[in-house]
């Protein structure tokens, strides 16, 4: 699992401090374990799967549970988004730090290529139409599977 060498320092530090002020109001404890696999999953580079995070700990006495309850109090934190991309065997993770927009993935079904996009003429499409149907959008899954240019051109 590759760490994004592109997050700010300050994005990151502001997000632990985030997840912390969180885990607080929630009644969590705070564990170095919990912002050690935190700050690996907020500093992620793609997407991860839960089993790739623990992985990447090494063996420092993190569980795969405590790295699953961990993702799922990440997630409601806003912090990471779980998602199911096709041709994926279950969830993978992707961090929100430094990418608050929402967007959305082309994946290839034949290298499991994900291609991340994002689009404000898509956004505004879909708004009108949840607004024409009295629907209140409140998170926007974009997906489209097929071949990317490397696959299509057989290399």
């Amino acid at each position: 699992m590759k760490t994004n060498a592109a997050i700010r320092a300050e994005d990151l530090a502001e997000s632990l401090a985030y997840f912390e002020d969180f885990l607080r109001k929630k009644g969590f404890k705070i564990t170095k374990t919990r912002l050690r696999i935190a700050e690996r999953a907020l500093s992620a580079s793609g997407h991860f799967s839960a089993v790739e995070l623990w992985s990447s700990l090494g063996d420092r006495g993190a569980s795969i549970a405590t790295v699953y309850r961990t993702l799922e109090l990440l997630e409601e934190a806003g912090l990471v988004r779980r998602c199911n991309l096709a041709g994926s065997s279950g969830a993978v993770y992707e961090s929100y730090v430094g990418k608050r927009r929402p967007h959305g993935h082309l994946v290839c079904r034949s290298c499991g290529r994900v291609i991340e996009f994002v689009s404000r003429d898509l956004e505004a499409k879909l708004e009108e139409i949840a607004t024409s149907h009295g629907f209140c959008l409140e998170e926007v899954m974009i997906q489209g599977v097929g071949l990317c240019r490397e696959c299509r051109e057989g290399r």
